[in-house]
């Protein structure tokens, strides 16, 4: 399949309009920067939910109101339909079955969404069987997938989004979730499987940049579906441990969400199965490892410690930590690990190893390291100096408090206002305003200080801009300032 890029502006219009459920609608929308996927729930009358897959700033946007109308049409005609035309289900009651089963037959070879919902509604294991004596779920969803055409175009330029959704597989995962909810697993377990295999075998061949655009619910909930099947009934945990070793090391799942699905779903059902095949699968792609990539041999070693963790082998866990401690973040663990123990002279050198051999200035992540360790052994000149160097630059409010704790209530003033001088001056390089002065005066609820220093040193291009930060850190810490 050839995906093809062309900028053009194409007319606006709803593509499709479909009820999903009881006043539950979706529909697909041509818009200026390609396909949206509006969404609507009503309660028969009004609308009580929406959403819209476009990049508008609006809220609703204009997609919501034109979908809503086309809604509205579309169940009057139902309704005009049902006065004034022959009623189907009567129809369907005076024809034959023989003619109603070709009907459908012809209708499903020429109609790809008919025969999907055909499917969906009929075959079970339980009633339709293949040749092999069970449904043949992959082959349904292969054959619907293969019937899904996409074309680049249809999406214009919102590459870096993801927007398009496949109904197929969204009928397929509500399917799988039904069965799941009326306790039928082993059948969620089938369809499940047949999701990911046959999703990734379609994934896997898609072309240029487009397979970006795709959300990755088909790559997650199949995943999600079968771990909560896990946590209801393990007895399935030998079919799944089977299902990942044979299924996971394929090509068609390197590099996709996927994979990292495969690792906790073969983990936790080594781990009910108290089997160590999953160890043993670590440890082979450790040793096929050949460049010594830190990054990959620090993501098998971090899949080896949490499964020691989840299966209660905490020993383990901490043995691989200590193995490798060159490894920045199992430095840290080991650290944290001393500290609580009270090992802190033991922890001081690690720290200065590393500090030593760090290679970022700007990694503080040590220097909290050995702040923890000045507060418990109670070392105020240590502890001064540390939470210093957190607000030497810019103000921080955790480490403002913490050095505020070592001065006397004598001493502070004068402090503080060293501490105002010191923001000053390193502002006069850049501009005359620094917003660290601010937040000491704040901190220190010396309001007609902070109001003169804001009306002798800022524009209102400058207020303005203020104005928009402390409105981002409200909405980022509400409860807070």
């Amino acid at each position: 399949m050839r995906l093809r890029w062309r900028g053009r502006r194409v007319a606006m219009s709803i593509m499709s309009l479909q009820e999903v459920s009881d006043n539950v609608w979706k529909a697909r929308y041509r818009g200026n920067y390609g396909v949206y996927t509006v969404k609507i729930k009503t309660n028969g009358v009004k609308t009580i939910d929406f959403s819209c897959s476009c990049p508008s700033d609006y809220y609703p946007c204009k997609h919501i109101p034109m979908v809503e109308g086309a809604i509205r049409q579309r169940v009057a005609e139902i309704e005009k339909a049902d006065e004034s035309e022959i009623k189907l289900e009567q129809l369907l009651e005076s024809v034959a079955q023989k003619k109603l089963c070709e009907f459908i037959i012809k209708q499903a070879q020429s109609d790809p969404q008919f025969r999907n919902s055909v499917l969906l509604e009929f075959v079970r294991g339980g009633d339709t069987k293949s040749a092999a004596g069970s449904v043949d779920y992959s082959q349904i969803l292969r054959s619907a997938l293969n019937a899904f055409h996409l074309d680049r175009n249809d999406y214009g330029s919102t590459y870096d989004e993801n927007c398009i959704e496949i109904n197929v597989l969204d009928q397929w995962l509500d399917k799988v979730q039904n069965h799941v909810n009326q306790n039928n697993l082993s059948e969620a377990v089938s369809i499940c499987k047949a999701l990911i295999k046959e999703f990734a075998e379609w994934y896997y061949k898609l072309e240029g940049i487009i397979y970006e655009l795709i959300v990755p619910i088909y790559q997650e909930k199949p995943f999600e579906i079968l771990l909560q099947i896990l946590s209801l009934d393990n007895k399935y945990h030998k079919e799944l441990l089977g299902f990942c070793k044979t299924e996971m090391l394929k090509p068609k799942y390197e590099g996709t969400l996927m994979y990292k699905r495969f690792n906790t779903l073969f983990m936790k059902s080594a781990i009910i199965a108290n089997s160590d095949e999953f160890i043993e699968l670590q440890d082979k792609l450790l040793h096929e490892i050949k460049d010594e990539d830190l990054y990959e041999v620090q993501e098998i070693l971090e899949w080896k410690i949490n499964f020691y963790r989840d299966s209660g082998q905490s020993d383990k866990a901490w043995e691989i930590i200590k193995e490798n401690l060159s490894i920045e973040d199992f430095g840290k663990q080991w650290i944290e690990k001393l500290i609580v123990e009270d090992k802190l002279q033991e922890a001081k050198k690690l720290i200065d190893k590393f500090i030593s051999e760090d290679q970022d200035e700007y990694n503080d992540s040590w220097y909290e390291l050995k702040l923890q360790i000045a507060q418990k052994e109670k070392d105020t000149q240590e502890i001064r100096q540390l939470s210093f160097h957190f607000i030497d630059i810019y103000f921080d409010d955790k480490y403002y408090t913490i050095y505020k704790s070592t001065f006397t209530e004598k001493e502070w003033p004068e402090k503080v206002e060293e501490l105002i001088q010191h923001y000053k001056k390193r502002g006069k390089s850049v501009e005359s305003f620094n917003e660290s002065v601010m937040d000491v005066l704040r901190a220190e609820k010396q309001e007609e200080k902070l109001i003169q220093y804001m009306e002798e040193n800022l524009s209102i291009r400058d207020l303005l801009m203020l104005w928009g930060r402390l409105l981002y850190r409200k909405w980022k810490n509400p409860m807070g300032c």
